[in-house]
Formats: C-alpha cells, structure tokens, sequence
C-alpha cells in the first residue's frame, strides 16, 4: 500500500556550539497550571538560544501581554535563521531515544506527516486522528502564533499499530553506523535524550517504476513551514 501520509523533510538544527540542555524545552502544552516551571525555566535558560523563545507556554495564553509575546517569538524565528543559530540539514530522518526514568526509553523517528490526513472530529476515520479530545477553543491562540511564523516547532506524537516491532526497533540495531545529532541532558530532571541522523535511501526501480521506502513513525515532526528540531 503506498504510503500516504508520511515525508522525508528538511529539518533545522541549532549550529555547533549551542548548548542543547538549554535548547530542548518541554512542549509549551504542559504545565499549564505550574507557573513556577515555566519560571524555573526562563531561569536556566537565560540568554542562551532556545526552543523557550520559539514558542508560547499556554501557561501564558490568558496574560494581557500575549500579543506582544506573540510578536518576539516571530523576531527571534527570523534571527535564529539569519544569524546562523540554526542550520539546514539535509533531507532526513531523525532516530531517538529518550530515558526519562523507568526500566526502557522511548523511541521513535521525527519526520514529517501531511496535515491533510489529519481530522481530529470523533469519530473520524482518517489515517491520522487523535487518541484524546482536541480542546477547541486552544487552537485561536495557537494559530495566531503560526500566522507569520517563519518556522514550526511541532510537538506531535504519532502512535502506530507496530505488534511485532518491525519498524522501529530494527533501526536501533544499526546506531553505531549512523551520524549521531544529539546527545544530551534535559532540563527539570527531563531525562536524556539521544538522536542519529538518517537520510533516505536512493530508490531502486522494481519493474518500470521505481519506489522510496518511507517508515511509518511513533514520533514525528508536522509538515508546516520550515521543521525545526526541538528534540523532545
């Protein structure tokens, strides 16, 4: 079956040099009512470049001044790309693996997904749909952060139906003949976090076409603008 909803992007990655614990912040979905880690974070991260400054902790979404943080996140995108804190990579994917405490890590490959096989209405039977109710009246807010964003930094996490684990898991026995990204501490006890670079493979005909093997994902990066890796 061919694969319909999953591409190889271009993904943007901090240059050499950033520090990646202050780089790697949380999805801004989380601790809404915690005030004091979003707090905590601003403290770590300081003036050091960082995801932090890309996006809107929903903590944040009701404060008077949200416009305004608005409007710095699209300055600081447009800097991040034109004094070089970020870099282009070429067209790849990304395997990762997270230890964030328990006896196994989580893994996954980021990549990019069409949003046009996405629909989030219960009951929907498209090829990609939510495992929880999409809180509506969060999406004005969000979307008036992307409107004249140069750049996305998605948060999603796809699960797929991978029983006997021929997808991912293979991956993970050949690391050590791939380009290692990212190796580094999470902040606030976040766990560690490990990425290798993978690009695609050339195609190789099978009878008059010719075909690109695409791996389906648990974990991936929406197609929106440019990708930009925050790692989590």
């Amino acid at each position: 079956m061919a694969n319909r909803c999953t591409r190889i992007p271009e993904i943007m990655f901090p240059r050499e040099g950033v520090d990646l614990s202050k780089w790697a912040v949380i999805a801004c979905d989380q601790y809404t009512s915690q005030p004091d880690y979003w707090a905590e974070t601003d403290k770590t991260v300081g003036d050091a470049p960082s995801t932090l400054r890309l996006t809107l902790p929903e903590v944040y979404l009701e404060d008077a001044d949200v416009a305004a943080r608005t409007e710095k996140i699209h300055q600081t995108m447009q800097q991040y790309v034109q004094d070089g804190t970020l870099r282009t990579l070429p067209a790849g994917v990304v395997l990762t693996e997270r230890w964030s405490g328990g006896s196994c890590p989580r893994r996954g490959i980021v990549l990019s997904v069409d949003l046009e096989a996405y629909e989030y209405t219960p009951g929907s039977a498209s090829l990609i749909r939510p495992t929880e109710k999409t809180v509506v009246e969060r999406i004005p807010p969000r979307l008036k952060v992307r409107q004249g964003a140069c750049l996305e930094l998605p948060h999603i996490m796809i699960l797929i139906d991978d029983p006997d684990r021929q997808i991912i898991e293979p991956l993970f026995e050949q690391t050590a003949s791939y380009d290692k990204l990212y190796d580094t501490d999470l902040m606030q006890n976040g766990g560690h976090i490990t990425g290798w670079f993978l690009r695609p493979r050339p195609s190789r005909p099978s009878s008059k076409h010719s075909a690109t093997a695409r791996p389906s994902t648990r974990s991936t990066a929406a197609r929106t603008h440019r990708r930009c890796c925050r790692m989590q």
